[in-house]
């Protein structure tokens, strides 16, 4: 009797044993989850100017592209700090989506002349995966050379003792001296107006009929002053702002305590 118990628990056991042991059936029709990973980054910068330039990112994926431009030589932002924007010597930073085409961005963040920046960039795919690591390029502005003659068109308002007369497309040449010591002076800073008009009081002083020159400093390619002009013994006060544009030319506005109000444009000869 117990050897019968016997044979009937082995058997039972081994034919547990066996089932256990079975393959499972295979599931059909399952297709396991592929999920977008971030690929390689390719950065090229182009159309480089004083102030400006362009940089253009390109992948192969879908998703969002972020970026951030700091001042060349900063610490090197993580890949979390590109995605949140945040970054040490932060000049700009911005996203955009990933359609399959590359994307061209525009960076003119009051940039200085003659300036390292870096860019660096990272991915962010549709299934939420941020790339591990930054991709980088770097970028040198170009430096301003403004020295040289400058024909000049101005447009403004001359004071009350020439009428409020309009004055339409002044002509006149202007040239800039580069003093060697990051300094520039302007041989007449209101580009022929105060010589063409005053010199009807040369009568009283000589001097009237004399340009008005100026020295300036010229950081992230901008030139403003105040001072007296030639005519300071009637009070004449300035007010001068110059940009350099990315095409070379200059941009000017000025006024004076007399009133006159004029804009000007440089273009090198």
């Amino acid at each position: 009797m117990k050897n019968t118990i016997y044979k009937i628990g082995f058997l039972l056991f081994a034919f547990a044993l066996v089932t256990s042991c079975e393959s499972p059936e295979p599931e059909t029709n399952y297709s396991p989850a592929v999920y977008e990973l971030p690929t390689a980054i390719n950065l090229e910068t182009s159309n480089i100017t004083n102030h400006s330039f362009e940089f253009t990112y390109d992948v192969n994926g879908s998703g969002e592209g972020y970026y951030v431009v700091v001042e060349g030589g900063s610490d090197a932002p993580s890949n979390e700090d590109v995605f949140n924007g945040t970054a040490t010597g932060l000049i700009s930073s911005g996203s955009f989506q990933l359609t399959g085409e590359s994307v061209t961005v525009e960076v003119s963040d009051d940039l200085c002349d003659d300036s390292t920046f870096d860019v660096y960039a990272v991915q962010f795919t549709s299934d939420s995966f941020l790339s591990e690591s930054t991709t980088l390029i770097s970028l040198t502005t170009v430096e301003n050379n403004i020295a040289g003659a400058y024909n000049t068109v101005t447009n403004g308002v001359m004071s009350g003792n020439f009428g409020g007369e309009i004055i339409e497309d002044f002509t006149s040449v202007v040239t800039i001296t580069d003093n060697g010591d990051g300094t520039f002076t302007f041989d007449d800073t209101t580009a022929g107006i105060y010589p063409a008009y005053y010199s009807a009081f040369a009568f009283i002083d000589p001097t009237f009929a004399d340009p008005v020159p100026w020295t300036f400093d010229v950081p992230c390619n901008n030139m403003d002053a105040a001072y007296w002009s030639t005519l300071e013994a009637f009070g004449d006060y300035i007010i001068f702002e110059a940009i350099i544009n990315a095409d070379g030319t200059i941009s000017v506005h000025w006024e004076s305590a007399f009133g006159e109000v004029m804009d000007a444009v440089y273009t090198k000869q």
